[in-house]
């Protein structure tokens, strides 16, 4: 029984070797909510929800790191589940030190991960799953800051995956979006973002979203798949209109595309040779949208990373299996 336990205590460690290199680097991998619920399970710690508001409140919560670009805040490996209607599983406020916030697997009535009025570059989100079970609220949310970094996060079920107001500057990449109830990104009066190589699917209304005079955002290599199937849209409750794209635009000089690589987005519902027209006032498009190969084919890396785990774990096995015999 002892050997046995042995055997899949190093299976559990050598499988999260593999996947979460695949999770973080693969925009087009999106894992199931019973795959993360076992994974969980295994070697995350079960916590109540967190309320900074302080620098000196870190210490409250003994999290390792002191603070520094160098030795950040570590707040990783939980389970948090928060309920309410307005609840937040982790939320971070008018502080001045670095953290991060990583391989956390949350589940909230309202808001996964809320970051507001931090000090710039001081915020990095990563490989996070954010599970909403009302619905409502956003997956991950970021208010008048700077420099901020969110990568790898899966977000399913909210009204908006990632929600962004008065923050400039961030950089939005490799992040799963599903089945948002609302937009899958939406961009509130907030410049100069980056976003790309992110997977956005099944929101009722657009993919992507840029509100207010959010301008000079770049945009490219993110797929969109199966957004907006409402017949029509509403902004902030007030603007409407015939929904007829995945991404929505009323800013100015937001650029839906990579001008060096002349490449754009993949989106589903376009199989033209032309432009890909978004929808809003500005009248902007993608001039260089994606229109080959299938974004949910297994990925050439994904393949690597198995050939690798393959070849790890088979020696590992054998030379358990010696040792036993030999024992025996």
């Amino acid at each position: 029984m002892f050997i046995k336990k042995r055997v899949a205590l190093i299976l559990c460690s050598l499988l999260m070797i593999w996947i979460q290199p695949t999770i973080i680097h693969d925009n087009t991998h999106i894992v199931t909510d019973s795959y993360v619920s076992s994974l969980s399970s295994i070697y995350l710690e079960e916590h109540t929800p967190i309320i900074i508001e302080s620098n000196a409140a870190f210490s409250d919560y003994d999290f390792e790191g002191s603070g520094s670009s160098q030795d950040p805040y570590l707040i990783e490996f939980l389970n948090i589940t928060a309920s309410g209607s307005h609840s937040v599983a982790i939320s971070i406020r008018y502080t001045t030190v670095y953290f991060v916030i990583k391989d956390c697997y949350i589940v909230s009535d309202y808001i996964g991960i809320e970051c507001w009025d931090i000090a710039d570059e001081t915020g990095l989100i990563v490989n996070n799953t954010c599970i909403s079970t009302s619905m409502n609220g956003a997956g991950v949310v970021a208010v008048e800051l700077r420099n901020a970094t969110i990568e790898g996060n899966q977000c399913y079920g909210f009204a908006q995956g990632i929600h962004l107001n008065l923050a400039d500057r961030c950089t939005i990449t490799r992040n799963n979006i599903s089945d948002s109830t609302y937009q899958g990104i939406n961009i509130r009066y907030s410049d100069n973002n980056i976003i790309t190589y992110n997977r956005i699917e099944n929101s009722s209304q657009h993919g992507l979203a840029f509100v207010g005079t959010s301008n000079s955002n770049l945009i490219h290599h993110n797929v969109f798949l199966d957004n907006g199937y409402e017949d029509t849209y509403r902004i902030d409750g007030e603007r409407t209109g015939t929904l007829t794209s995945q991404g929505y635009d009323e800013g100015s000089q937001n650029l839906w595309y990579d001008d060096g690589q002349n490449t754009g987005n993949f989106w589903s519902d376009y199989s033209g040779s032309e432009s890909y027209s978004i929808d809003g006032p500005s009248d902007a498009s993608d001039l260089y949208p994606i229109n080959e190969g299938a974004p949910d084919s297994v990925p050439s890396d994904y393949i690597i990373s198995l050939v690798v785990l393959g070849v790890v774990i088979i020696p590992v096995l054998c030379l358990i299996t010696y040792r036993y015999r030999r024992r025996g």
